[in-house]
């Protein structure tokens, strides 16, 4: 592309076209839209770097998962393992100078629980301990109606941010255009579809002692610049509009790394990794024996080397590597065998003419679908169907938008679609795999599991939970109801100039302990 077009290019996708960002001003090219900067409301992952940033939590997760002291000091849990005891710093205070103490934090706790808030994300990590008291000034108490053993570490996670009381009663259903945190960075302005920018907080002095960063944060201004289109991104990047491009498509990865030019961040993004949910429902992925010939028929390295020039670590398990209870045994269970798939349709009925394979009068045929607006889950739902159809499935691929997707597989008119979840802890497989779950795709679940379930989310021993999860992930594939794909990593590229990037547990981008080379 010449420099000529470079600027209509950069024009359209709406960037600003006014030279690279001034000393001290980050500008990170960002993949996707935002629905709100409400931590409570939101329901979009990409979000969730931007609100990390804005907001603190009562604990910091480092990437490794190791549970730190943030706006907590310090925290007990009673033996029973109902009650935690947080003791908060009495040094903080809000944006908008509202002091931060424990009846901030059950104002946020009864913002969370409250009917109508809708809360997407928050309510759910919160489980069974969502009743908060202020036991004294900067004490609060959490109870569990039973033991639930994800708490501490899901506490760490953006979408338990803590908000200003005050901003909470004034802005009311528009808060999500009115974040007010305590975190590093203080917000400043939001253009739906173009950019969001904050500013350094000057009085912030609290972050997690592993960052290694006393006081505020030294880069003074961050533009988060809203660009979807892969090929702008790169472009911005290569530029100099921006110093950090997150969600580097896998192909121009390869060549800007090669480069030697950029520090190379991949963010590992735990939780369930990309996934496809089989479901177990629908004719013929009804039959486990179906299920099982397209564990065996997809090849995930020659998958990620069609969809996504073979960047990605591939994945074999229902937890992402480095998860509590992920599973090297069981990442054996499938190895890519396309003639033991035909042998498990020949046993299970079905007959092969050379080109199509039919029982009963009917055709092997499955429907894969894929967001149209997602340019690596169709390329991966391609990638699937091209596999399935090399060894005779008649496999359907169709693109639909994210409200027709979601509406499809919820209502389990898809065979299988691929998708992410993600997650700190392992029982984040409850979303997926208990009964009446909005996220139930496969449609099937078994009372083996369920108790599994149940039984890791209340066991506090780390080596018990996870000979546990390791029993639930033998379970899901012996079943064929999840078709790993690949590792989460969200590949994140910066200048040289910008250093101390760094991400919490789960995969959220942090600038509060980064800073800018002059």
């Amino acid at each position: 592309m010449t420099s000529r077009k470079l600027p209509a290019l950069l024009a359209a996708a709406g960037l600003c076209l006014s030279g690279t960002a001034h000393a001290n001003e980050l500008v990170v090219g960002w993949a996707e839209t935002n629905d709100t900067l409400n931590p409570v409301t939101t329901g979009k992952r990409n979000v969730g770097p931007i609100l990390s940033n804005i907001f603190d939590t009562l604990v910091w997760i480092s990437p490794d998962f190791e549970v730190e002291p943030l706006l907590a000091e310090s925290w007990t849990v009673s033996d029973d393992g109902l009650t935690y005891v947080f003791k908060l710093r009495e040094d903080v205070t809000f944006h908008d100078g509202t002091p931060f103490n424990a009846a901030a934090v059950v104002s946020n706790v009864e913002y969370i629980t409250g009917e109508n808030t809708q809360s997407k994300i928050s309510l759910g990590l919160l489980g069974p301990c969502a009743h908060a008291e202020a036991t004294g000034e900067y004490e609060v108490t959490f109870t569990c109606d039973e033991i639930y053993a994800p708490l501490l570490a899901q506490m760490g996670e953006p979408y338990l941010g803590m908000q200003s009381p005050a901003a909470i009663e004034e802005y009311g259903a528009e808060l999500g255009q009115h974040p007010v945190g305590t975190g590093p960075f203080k917000f400043v302005s939001w253009t739906p579809s173009q950019s969001i920018v904050l500013e350094k907080n000057p009085d912030y002095n609290w972050m997690a002692a592993s960052l290694g960063h006393d006081g505020p944060a030294a880069i003074d201004k961050i533009t988060f610049q809203i660009v979807p289109n892969p090929q702008s991104r790169v472009q911005q990047f290569q530029s100099g509009q921006s110093q950090v491009m997150q969600q580097t498509p896998g192909l121009y990865w390869k060549t800007l790394t090669a480069s030697g030019k950029y520090t190379e961040l991949p963010v590992e993004i735990s939780g369930l990794g990309i996934f496809a949910p089989i479901n177990a429902s629908l004719f013929p992925t009804d039959d486990i024996l179906v299920r099982k010939a397209i564990m065996y028929a997809v090849d995930q390295k020659a998958l990620i080397q069609l969809a996504e020039a073979g960047v990605y670590p591939p994945s074999y398990t229902p937890l992402s590597v480095g998860m509590l209870g992920h599973d090297e045994d069981a990442e054996g269970k499938y190895p890519y065998d396309p003639e033991k798939a035909k042998s498990l349709l020949t046993e299970a009925g079905w007959e092969f003419d050379g080109t199509t394979w039919t029982k009963d009068g009917k055709t092997l045929s499955v429907k894969i679908t894929a967001i149209s607006g997602k340019a690596h889950y169709m390329a991966q739902a391609q990638a699937i169907q091209g596999f399935l159809s090399e060894i005779g499935f008649d496999a359907q691929f169709e693109a639909l938008n994210a409200p027709a997707w979601l509406d499809l597989n919820i209502d389990g008119g898809s065979t299988l679609t691929p998708s992410q979840y993600i997650g700190v802890d392992p029982d984040a497989l409850h979303f997926w795999f208990l009964p009446d779950q909005y996220f139930n795709w496969s449609h099937w679940t078994n009372d083996e599991l369920t108790d599994l379930i149940y039984q890791g989310r209340s066991e506090l021993d780390h080596g018990k939970r996870a000979a546990i999860y390791q029993k639930i992930q033998d379970i899901l594939l012996d079943n064929a109801v999840i078709l790993p794909i690949r590792q989460n990593l969200d590949l994140t590229l910066a200048d040289k100039s910008v250093t101390g990037i760094t991400w919490s547990g789960g995969g959220f981008q942090y600038f509060g302990a980064a800073s800018i080379a002059e």
